[in-house]
């Protein structure tokens, strides 16, 4: 299944949806702003689509007066087909079927389910919209966007739910930081963050990440974001463990060799630069235990 989010913007996923309708209504007529309500019209089904592409969840009062706007006007569809980029929850189902109860309009929800079922029938509107790895790739390229070591390909990338998952972690870390600071977040504030995790993980877009690593990317945007609620940036957090390590490291007497094998056994690597915040944490933890014993034994 195609992720519909990948489109980006309202305008784009217009676009993609006038495209899909063209190809699956023999007599579709496509409809520019104002649009009153009506993206598009299919004169052989009766039936009016709005096209609809929210940032979070979709809002009630904006369906609500979309339908409001069709049963005000003159001429009464048979249908109206409200278009959405994720699938319709059984109370924004609701929502639809409540708002056209008393009139003689069907009304539905398609949804990322129903979306890609037609999308299947027409591989034109696919490739255009929604390219292959190679293309996307040389798209990519084209962009200036080159490959990076981090960078997996398209069968061990995270799938579209987990890049989902990564653009609300990370919208979260802009809008608690923008928050502390008084003030609603900045494109260049998006591009700080997305530009930070994609340094720290050797990528060149977020959505480029090995499945492997989606435990550990998670892990640490929710410690970055507990830092920065704590009023410690990662920075912080990152070099309180290295001065930690470094101080117990010395203190039990550990020789260069000792440390080496030590730092290999808990982690799989032998410096602590090569380490991530989650692998620091775990030697931090483990030389902290360490320490303890050493100073239980002495008493």
């Amino acid at each position: 299944m195609v992720d519909l989010l990948e489109l980006k913007t309202g305008e784009r996923f217009e676009n993609f949806c006038k495209a899909l309708l063209t190809e699956y209504c023999a007599r579709f007529q496509a409809f520019s702003a104002p649009d009153s309500g009506v993206d598009g019209y299919d004169e052989d089904t009766g039936t009016v689509f709005q096209f609809y592409f929210p940032e979070r969840a979709p809002r009630k009062d904006k369906i609500v007066r979309d339908i409001q706007k069709i049963l005000s006007s003159q001429s009464r569809p048979k249908a109206w087909v409200l278009l959405i980029p994720k699938d319709p929850s059984p109370v924004q189902k609701s929502w639809v079927e409540t708002g056209l109860k008393d009139s003689l309009i069907r009304g539905d929800i398609w949804g990322a389910a129903k979306i890609d079922q037609l999308l299947r029938a027409y591989p034109r509107v696919r490739e255009e919209f929604f390219p292959t790895e190679i293309r996307r790739e040389l798209r990519r390229l084209a962009k200036g966007k080159k490959p990076c070591p981090g960078d997996a390909d398209g069968l061990q990338a995270i799938s579209s739910d987990e890049a989902e998952e990564l653009r609300q972690l990370l919208t979260g870390l802009v809008e608690e930081s923008t928050a502390r600071k008084g003030r609603k977040p900045a494109p260049a504030d998006y591009s700080r963050e997305y530009g930070e995790f994609k340094s720290y993980f050797k990528l060149s877009s977020y959505d480029r990440l090995n499945r492997t690593e989606m435990g550990t990317a998670r892990r640490y945007l929710q410690q970055k974001l507990l830092a920065r609620r704590n009023g410690e940036t990662a920075r912080q957090t990152r070099q309180r463990y290295l001065d930690g390590i470094h101080a117990i490291a010395k203190k039990i007497h550990l020789s260069k060799p000792e440390y080496r094998r030590e730092l290999n056994a808990i982690t799989g690597c032998t410096s602590l630069n090569d380490m991530n915040m989650e692998q620091l944490a775990l030697v931090f933890k483990e030389f902290r235990r360490r320490q303890g014993v050493l100073e239980a034994q002495s008493l």
